[in-house]
């Protein structure tokens, strides 16, 4: 046997002199440590779950907050317009009463102004007297004009006449005359009232004193407020 050649000690065998309550003891211990530190983690973790909880329900209590009071004021602002409706439901029924009371009007000085342009050179006008009849019935706190609605001799359905009273060189200046009135929209039905030979001094050769009346059809009506109320 050489040094070289190596040796092969035996392992001493191990004895375990401590008795089995020590180490069962040392066991529970541990086993208690790993528990309390268990504890310890879960209230922890209960701790931050408590406090991020009331963060979010104080959050959540002063969102309410802000939205009542908002509540409040919207509700107050919407108190103040309360009478916006009844406002504007009387505005309505004044444009309406207003649609209603022109309905029958007419715009004279539309006609005046066609009138000038298209008078024969041969007639001359002195007096225009106008009668609006429906206009008149809208007046009427009765209502006894309106029972009846007022027609043209031949049974056309009116809104008034015009008297014109004036001066023509001779008859063929008078038909002339009535076929202007013709010609004018809203006029129907015009007729000569009288034609007498002038005998005023001043005038110089033959004049006829003309009496002419002509009606008013429906059509004579300008029907602005009603345009102007539907959006037509």
């Amino acid at each position: 046997m050489t040094t070289l050649t190596p040796t092969r000690l035996a392992q001493m065998p191990r004895v375990n002199l401590l008795p089995p309550e020590i180490a069962a003891a040392a066991k529970l211990k541990k086993l208690q440590v790993m528990l309390g530190l268990m504890v310890l983690a879960v209230m922890a973790l209960v701790v931050m779950i408590f406090l991020l909880a009331s963060g979010q329900v104080g959050g959540a209590e002063e969102d309410l907050s802000a939205a009542q009071a908002e509540g409040s004021d919207l509700q107050a602002e919407v108190a103040s317009y309360a009478e916006v409706p009844l406002v504007l439901a009387e505005v309505q029924a004044a444009q309406d009463d207003l649609v209603t009371a022109m309905t029958p009007e007419v715009r004279w000085s539309f006609y005046l102004n066609d009138l000038s342009l298209t008078i024969p050179k041969s007639t001359r006008l002195s007096t225009l007297t106008a009668v609006n009849t429906a206009a008149a019935a809208q007046l009427d706190p009765t209502g006894a004009t309106a029972l009846t609605v007022p027609t043209t001799p031949l049974g056309v359905p009116t809104m008034g006449s015009i008297t014109f009273t004036g001066k023509s060189n001779d008859f063929d200046a008078v038909a002339a005359w009535l076929q202007t009135l013709a010609k004018q929209e809203g006029f129907i039905e015009p007729t000569m009232t009288s034609a007498v030979a002038s005998e005023d001094a001043d005038t110089v050769g033959t004049f006829y004193d003309v009496e002419s009346t002509t009606q008013l059809s429906q059509e004579a009506a300008s029907d602005r407020y009603l345009e102007i109320a539907t959006g037509e």
